[in-house]
């Protein structure tokens, strides 16, 4: 029987910086393109829905720039990158849906 709450270890390891530049700008820009299809399939979004999405979209642009400038010092100084990335999934019933 499936568990009502699991773990998953998404990402995790020592990556150069380039192994850590697809991962992550993979993983944001996926997450940037989930919001803005939201927006423009709005016909189902309320306006709070669609206010959400837009101030994720530049909470993961400021992301991006945090972890571009990073991959961008690690190159240059020699650095690898370690990243641990855990997603925690819980069934709920009953809740608002707020999508991030």
């Amino acid at each position: 029987m499936i568990e009502k709450k699991q773990k998953i270890q998404l990402v995790e390891g020592i990556f150069s910086f380039e192994e850590a530049s697809e991962v992550l700008f993979s993983l944001l820009m996926h997450k940037i393109k989930f919001h803005s299809l939201q927006i423009l399939n709005n016909q189902n979004s309320t306006e709070d829905e669609l206010r959400r999405s837009n101030l994720r979209i530049e909470e993961l642009k400021e992301s991006k720039t945090l972890v571009k400038d990073m991959i961008l010092r690690a190159r240059d100084e020699g650095y690898n990158l370690e990243i641990d990335s855990a997603i925690s999934i819980k069934l709920t019933r009953g809740c608002e849906l707020n999508k991030s």
